[in-house]
């Protein structure tokens, strides 16, 4: 009741402070208005009178000067009459001396005729039939436009005498400027008066710019219905009144500074407006404050409200969230353990009714460890808030099955009772995928082993980091081409059997693991039993497996590296025992011991490797060439190009050690994208030279020729730098046809196009009468380890002597390289040998040095012309 008496209290001050604002607002209103128009009123009647007395002054002025003119002109029609004989003389005389005595008032004063011709001396004015007949001159005076002469400002003024002729005098501005400034318009004020030509003939303020202009520049607006103007001449607001003309045709206008009329009202208004502020802003200070005292006293009931109402909302969410909650929920009491609450979920999980939950403690569903445990934290007196570690607790179920479960709990109090109130969150398939995870995580899926890095982690912290351990790592060639061509799942089913020999071998030993492809690591800890694993894992890598209903051989390669001699941590031991499997030795060991020069030599590759192609990329290669001759004439027939790695300190890296290193790394393809570029220069240099007839050979790699299409890209460089067909051949070693099913089409493809191929190093490889019968190859090369004692070795002999016939029964070309001797080139000669290579028919040369060597031998014959006599 006393809130709503108090509410209903700000609500009457309102209502009555707003009602009394606006009645002294209204009455304010009107006083101030009424005040302003009465004073305005005042202005402008005061302004009128201060007008109407101006043209009073004026017609008064204007009527003595007129009665001047007329006694003048009557004077003069009395001499007319009188003495006419004498009458200019005397009209002369008697005016010189009015205007002796009116020189202050008058300019001039002379006698003229109807059209203003002087009679008497003086200048006459030629206007004046226009303005003294004007309709606007009531009286005999009559006034013409203002005018300016000799630097002073004069106002025509004529009066008749007769005859058509007139007495005429220019009245001095100076005189009307005089009665203006007789009339008194206040601080601010202006007095003007003005002509019926709309001219301003003078104005208060000595203001000789403002005389002669048009008075429509004395006010803004100018009109009869507009009191207050603002004047052009100093931009003053004043309140204006017109007195017209009584008798002569001039009109004063005399203006008020609206300002000086004002002001007095304007102070009034301040003063009245400020009071009025002041009531209401004592009234708004009043009514805040008795508005901010209801406003606390409403929102405290309504906090008490929203309190009770939000107790009850979160008492209300707090049985729908305990009982609907999909989670265990119950509630027990920290003394006697006993259940005091449980939800739905709780009784749907553990089996029980919620009558029987509430029969039974906490430790009922525990194991017995566990009920002790939790029996002693409650009784410690001491004990923290969580008395339930964030641990995986094991809970029972009423059918007996239990459940892997992580409690949040907090204090409570419930009803008077100390309690818990307990969330069991159920994670037992969180822990058993969790295990999954764990398991694939150190495990490989298809063999069921150990992967790397288990295998790393035993050895680094299982075993100690100072025991004894030789780990053998075993790479078995052949599982990745089972799969291949049997299927994936054949491939698989290999290295089940692979890894179950494996395992019944190391892992009473041990350990084994497999990594990823075909690769194996068997980890023997015990040095006693070392041999005896060694050798039954030989035994068992040479054991063939089972495929189809077919048994395999697989190609083992083992490499062996001991903890700690071969390295401190499991990675550097494991990475030694690859570098010893993956070692090319001679040596007759079926297993390969890790020796540190293995690992100078595989850093070694790898230096080279990467420097090899930066060489491709940054121009460090450099291309030779060695002549070949014809072996009748020894005239050239062509050059074989030759790549050249040149080392900064003037040393060569032998094409024996890159090559090789190119195909292992990759680098095959680009050095013979390079070598093409490079060669086609050289012919285009060549042809420059002279020597465009000689075809130059290059060698082509078998990884090279199986891999690209090379006929392809020599057709495509042949196009690009406009060779001929012929002026590029290609010399390929036996292991490139080995595969006939590739070689077939890129020879036929070669020979399509016009491009020579030769076989290179023949008798070295795995030679074939077969592939020489069908594959289409132009020559053979000898390779130099027959040639170099052909000339002394019988044996040699007959094997270059029956290659040369072979050769030329399959019409094919002999060459023989590395001919080093007079002795062998003759021999070879004699014996039908077509075509001569070596260092005693010329080294291989740079280019600059090739062009400077071929200019001093005897042109060669074209390649058609020594095919012809060959024939």
């Amino acid at each position: 009741m006393a809130e709503a008496a108090h509410y209903r209290s700000a609500r009457l001050v309102r209502m009555v402070g707003g009602v009394l604002a606006l009645v002294l607002a209204v009455g304010l209103a009107l006083v101030l208005d009424t005040d302003y128009e009465r004073r305005v009123e005042t202005a402008r009647v005061q302004t009128k009178a201060f007008a109407d007395s101006g043209q009073h002054l004026l017609g008064e002025h204007l009527g003595v000067v007129q009665r001047a003119m007329e006694g003048v002109a009557s004077d003069s029609a009395e001499f007319v009459a009188t003495v006419p004989d004498r009458a200019r003389a005397l009209i002369s005389e008697n005016m010189a001396g009015v205007a002796r005595r009116q020189k202050n008032e008058i300019a001039d004063l002379l006698f003229v005729d109807g059209n203003g011709k002087a009679i008497t001396p003086g200048e006459g004015d030629p206007t004046l039939p226009a303005w003294v007949h004007d309709a606007e001159n009531h009286e005999n005076l009559r006034l013409g436009p203002l005018e300016s002469r000799r630097g002073q400002w004069l106002l025509p003024i004529a009066v008749p005498a007769g005859d058509n002729r007139w007495v005429l005098a220019r009245l001095r501005q100076t005189q009307l400027q005089v009665i203006v400034e007789h009339v008194h318009a206040g601080t601010g004020g202006v007095a003007a008066i003005t002509d019926r030509y709309g001219k301003i003939v003078a104005r208060t303020g000595h203001s000789p710019g403002a005389v002669g202009e048009s008075a429509d520049g004395l006010f803004e607006p100018f009109g009869p219905a507009n009191s207050r103007r603002v004047t052009h001449t100093d931009g003053v607001n004043r309140m204006v009144a017109v007195s017209g003309p009584e008798k002569y045709p001039l009109w004063i206008t005399v203006g008020v500074a609206t300002s000086a009329v004002l002001s007095p009202w304007y102070r009034f208004a301040f003063f009245g407006i400020c009071l009025y502020l002041v009531y209401c802003v004592g009234f708004a200070y009043l009514y805040r404050r008795v508005a901010a005292s209801e406003r606390a006293q409403i929102r405290e009931l309504n906090e008490r409200l929203q309190i009770q109402s939000q107790l009850a909302d979160a008492e209300r969410r707090f049985r729908l969230a305990f009982d609907k909650n999909p989670l265990p929920y119950w509630v027990f009491d920290t003394k006697t353990l006993a259940f005091l609450e449980v939800n739905e979920a709780a009784v749907r999980n553990y089996g029980y009714s919620r009558d029987e939950f509430l029969s039974m403690r906490i430790t009922d569903i525990r194991s017995l460890q566990d009920a002790r445990i939790l029996e002693r934290l409650f009784q410690a007196p001491d004990r923290s808030e969580d008395v339930e570690p964030d641990t995986v607790w094991v809970h029972r179920r009423k059918d007996g099955t239990t459940l892997d479960v992580r409690v949040h709990a907090a204090s409570i109090d419930f009803d008077g009772h100390a309690a818990r109130l307990v969330l069991a969150e159920d994670i037992t398939e969180r822990l058993r995928s969790e295990r999954a995870l764990t398991y694939r995580a150190t495990h490989d899926v298809i063999t069921g082993l150990p992967n790397t890095e288990a295998m790393v982690e035993y050895l680094d912290h299982g075993i100690g980091e100072q025991a004894w351990y030789e780990l053998v790592y075993i790479h078995l060639r052949g599982i990745d081409q089972v799969s291949d061509t049997f299927g994936l799942e054949v491939g698989r089913n290999v290295l089940r059997q692979v890894a179950a020999r494996f395992a019944a071998i190391g892992t009473a030993h041990g350990m084994v693991a497999h990594r990823p492809g075909e690769r194996f690591l068997v980890a023997i800890v015990d040095p006693d039993r070392r041999d005896d694993v060694v050798a039954k894992l030989l035994a068992v890598v040479n054991e063939p497996v089972a495929v189809n209903d077919t048994f395999h051989t697989l190609d083992p390669q083992l490499g062996t590296a001991s903890h700690p001699l071969d390295g401190r941590r499991a990675g550097q031991v494991i990475a030694s025992a690859a570098l010893a499997a993956h070692a090319r030795t001679h040596a007759p060991e079926p297993i390969q011991v890790f020796e540190p020069a293995m690992a100078e030599r595989a850093m070694g590759r790898l230096t080279m490797a990467s420097r090899m192609r930066q060489a491709i990329d940054s121009g460090e290669l450099t291309m030779h060439f060695q002549p070949i001759v014809d072996a009748p004439t020894g005239e050239i027939c062509k050059l074989e190009a030759l790549v050249r790695w040149c080392q900064p300190d003037g040393t060569q890296v032998p094409p024996a050690v890159f090559i090789p290193l190119c195909e292992k790394a990759g680098l095959v393809l680009p050095l013979g994208r390079w070598t093409l570029d490079s060669v086609a220069k050289a012919c285009l240099e060549l042809a420059g030279a002279g020597h465009g007839e000689l075809p130059v050979a290059l060698n082509v790699s078998a990884v090279q020729f199986q891999r690209g299409d090379v006929a392809a890209q020599v057709r495509a460089v042949v196009n690009a730098y406009h060779l001929s067909a012929h002026a590029l051949q290609v010399e390929l070693t036996e292991s490139s046809l080995m595969d006939q099913e590739r070689a077939v089409p890129a020879l036929r493809a070669l020979r399509a196009q016009g491009t020579h191929v030769s076989l290179d190093d023949f008798g070295t490889g795995f030679s074939s009468m077969s592939y020489l019968r069908d594959l289409p190859i132009d020559s053979l090369k000898i390779d130099r380890s027959f040639v170099v004692g052909v000339d002394t070795d019988e044996r040699a002999a007959s094997i270059c002597r029956s290659i040369i016939v072979l050769a030329h029964t399959l019409g094919m070309t002999v060459v023989a390289e590395g001919v080093e001797s007079e002795s062998q080139y003759s021999w070879l000669s004699r014996n039908g040998c077509d075509q001569i290579q070596g260092y005693h028919v010329a080294q291989p040369m740079p280019l600059p040095s090739l062009l400077a060597y071929l200019a001093t031998r005897p042109p060669a014959r074209p390649a058609h012309s020594r095919a012809a006599d060959t024939g």
